[in-house]
Parts: C-alpha cells; structure tokens; sequence
C-alpha cells in the first residue's frame, strides 16, 4: 500500500484518493483484525506505515474510520503483548492518531502509547531523533491530559540524556529539532520541557558556531524561534534567538525572505519581539 501510495501522488488527487480510500477500507476489513496475531509474528511496522498513509487527507472518511479502529487496538495493549510492538511504531502510530484531535478513540490510543513511555522509558533508548518527534507531536495534540504531559517527560528526559553524550544532539537533524521544541512548547511551565528544550537551543548554538544554521528551513527557524520564545527568561534561549536572527538577516541581505510564508514571518516577529532590547532581533 505504502508503495503505490507514493507512486500514485503524482497521478491526480482523484486517482491517488480513490485507491487510498479503498486501501483503507481493506485495510480495516482484513489487517487491523489481526493486528495482535502480527504482533506475535513481529510485523507491528507494516501496520505503523499503513495507518500513517491511510490517515492522511486522501484518505478521506475511510481512512479516518481505519485510524479510529487501528487506535482501537492499540488502546487495548498491555503487559508483555505491548513490549512486542516495534518501538518506531509506536511513534508513527502516535504522529497518525494525532492528525485526529476530535477522536476519543485517537486519543485513547495516544494515550495508551503515552503511559508506555512514562513506564517503559527504556525503550525509548532506540529510537531516532524522528521517532522521538513524531511521539511528542502527537502527545501534544492531547497537551491537557496527564498521562500525554507524562510521555512527553519520559521523551524529554531521553533528550536530555542524549545532549549529555559526547555527540550531544549532532546526530538529530535539523527537521526534528524544530518539530521537538514546537512539541515541548506545549508544556512550557514545566522544568523538564525547559530543560529538553534548552539541550536543543545549545545545539542550535553549536550549529551556529559551525556556521550551520543555514541547515535549517524557514520552517524549523520559525518553530524554533516560536518554542524559544516561551520561556524569555531563559539566557539560552535568548542566545539561540539572537543567533537565528543573525541568520533571517543573512537570508535578507541575500534577498531570500521572500521563502517565508506569512504565518511563517508571524510567528518569527512574534517570538523576536520577547527580547525587543536584543539588537540582532
């Protein structure tokens, strides 16, 4: 399915909704039934990256109710059976159920996912920079519920203690930066988001130390700009802004602005104006 999902975005929105919509039919009538069975026979994956395609806009209703009936599932997982998910998985499960805020079985899966973080921090050990985004965007769609607050902390704390390698966060790229501190935004007031989100500003210093900070999209600077800005009282926070301001007008003197969406520019002015005696900003 996910094959011929990529091929087929290129064919025409009505070709490529149509076969999506009837993947996703198929796909809730046949796999998602046996979904524990595959879980024994380790292929939890296939089910991840099916989800994640059918959920999206071409999928349309259909894939909305086989998102609904895979979170289902998932919201059922417990003891051993849960440790038997791939990991990765579980991350792309969380980023698809998120594209659904108004679910309560969305949430219900999410939150599933949240409390095995919070119980099984280990695990979190594998996964990639990408992965460890995609659980905390999706967390962060459910931003008010405690259990999404305390899987986010466990990923928060994974960060942490992966700045604090030799590597430090060299190893993340630029996307999943932006995409961590935008997630972590959503809980500003706690320690634990201040402290993941500083690790990420430090490398974001790194990186401009590196002349580096071209790496980054518009984007990525405007999320990162708009999670610094969250917390001003932090003096990383402002360094890291008045880096990436040194860096909006490198791209203004190059005439290269005109990338930035409106919303994009918005939010950069917005988060620039939390140190308004900051002279780069």
């Amino acid at each position: 399915m996910v094959e011929y999902d990529k091929r087929l975005q290129g064919a025409g929105d009505g070709i490529h909704a149509a076969f999506m919509q009837k993947a996703a039919a198929q796909f809730r009538s046949q796999f998602v039934p046996c979904f524990e069975d595959d879980i024994r026979r380790g292929k939890s994956w296939g089910y991840a990256t099916a989800c994640n395609a059918v959920s999206r806009e071409a999928g349309g209703q259909e894939g909305v109710e086989a998102c609904k009936a895979m979170a289902a599932r998932v919201a059922q997982l417990h003891g051993t059976l849960a440790l038997r998910v791939d990991p990765k998985a579980l991350s792309l499960f969380a980023s698809s159920f998120g594209r659904h805020p108004q679910s309560k079985t969305c949430r219900n899966g999410t939150i599933s996912i949240a409390e095995f973080c919070r119980d099984e921090g280990k695990a979190l050990g594998v996964l990639k920079s990408q992965s460890l985004a995609l659980l905390v965007n999706g967390f962060s769609k459910w931003a008010q519920r405690s259990e999404t607050r305390e899987g986010t902390e466990a990923v928060a704390r994974e960060v942490g203690s992966r700045a604090d390698r030799r590597v430090q966060l060299s190893d993340f790229t630029t996307q999943n930066l932006a995409n961590l501190v935008n997630g972590f935004g959503k809980w500003p007031e706690e320690e634990w988001s201040r402290q993941a989100t500083g690790a990420i500003a430090d490398e974001v210093l790194r990186r401009d130390h590196r002349a580096r900070l071209s790496d980054f999209n518009h984007q990525d600077l405007a999320n990162l700009v708009n999670g610094f800005g969250k917390c001003p009282e932090e003096k990383v926070f402002r360094q890291a802004t008045v880096a990436i301001a040194g860096e909006v007008l490198r791209l203004d003197r190059r005439a290269r602005l005109s990338g930035f969406t409106q919303q994009e520019l918005a939010n950069m002015v917005h988060g620039f104006s939390k140190w308004p005696q900051e002279a780069a900003s």
